[in-house]
């Protein structure tokens, strides 16, 4: 239920899943936006077996890349079940995003050593790109299965060797699918919040054509953004940064059109 504020009598759903989603659907109702909350992606573990025989030389790396909560998750499981506590509290950490950072506090390992400002995997190939200590350095990369290539590519040009090893999936919400296309086909939305562009492409397989042209979104990062625009969702709002106050500021700008 809405509280009444700048974005009162906006519908927007919500798609990020379970502890992900709840906190932003939280924050637009404190602003008066009705939020429906609809995963439209879930997380499945893969073999865990990879990420445990690279925890078994974890002492080799220089380096360990994290860039989503869900990696986090995941690999605390692995080093968990490995006994690898002392060593991963060793081990330097290059981090994307501030809630990616948070999850690694939680954890309880190392400060991040990089973590900048840009939260995707540019920024910090620019901050990587500033030290000396890359060139040479092994880096353990904890991924999505079908991550994007520009980290551990850009990070080998410098220098650096990277074992890349994808330990979840993002796969289609069925349930959620079906709700947001019931939504769609009422009118009941005015908005979509897409956080990665595997929402994209599960909020594009659940709508009609003719709904998906009409739907405005709200994205995270450029990468996500580009996705949207590629399947030919307006793009409302771009984020220019992974934290959610600020992605809630962006949405109510723009729907308050420039008013104070």
């Amino acid at each position: 239920m809405s509280i009444g504020g700048p974005l009162d009598g906006v519908r927007i759903a919500v798609t990020r899943a379970g502890e992900r989603g709840t906190p932003l659907a939280d924050a637009l109702r404190r602003v008066g936006a009705t939020v429906h909350e609809v995963p439209l992606t879930r997380i499945e573990s893969l073999d865990a077996a990879p990420l445990q025989a690279a925890l078994q030389q974890l002492s080799h790396y220089d380096w360990v890349l994290l860039t989503s909560v869900n990696a986090v998750e995941h690999l605390a499981r692995a080093v968990q079940a490995c006994g690898a506590h002392a060593v991963m509290a060793t081990r330097r950490l290059a981090v994307v995003g501030g809630t990616t950072a948070a999850a690694v506090e939680r954890q309880g390992w190392r400060v991040p050593t990089v973590q900048p400002e840009r939260s995707q995997a540019e920024g910090m190939l620019d901050a990587m790109a500033e030290r000396s200590d890359v060139e040479g350095a092994r880096m353990l990369y904890p991924c999505a299965a079908g991550a994007r290539d520009v980290l551990p590519d850009g990070l080998r040009r410098l220098g650096a060797i990277v074992d890349v090893i994808p330990t979840y999936r993002s796969a289609p919400d069925p349930d959620g699918q079906a709700r947001i296309r019931d939504l769609a086909k009422e009118g009941a939305l005015d908005l979509v919040t897409v956080a990665a562009p595997s929402a994209v492409d599960s909020l594009l397989d659940a709508l009609p054509p003719e709904h998906a042209s009409r739907l405005p979104v709200a994205c995270i990062g450029p990468v996500t953004a580009r996705a949207a625009r590629t399947a030919g969702f307006p793009v409302k709002v771009e984020a220019t940064a992974a934290v959610l106050e600020g992605w809630v500021r962006q949405i109510v700008q723009a729907f308050l059109g420039g008013r104070p």
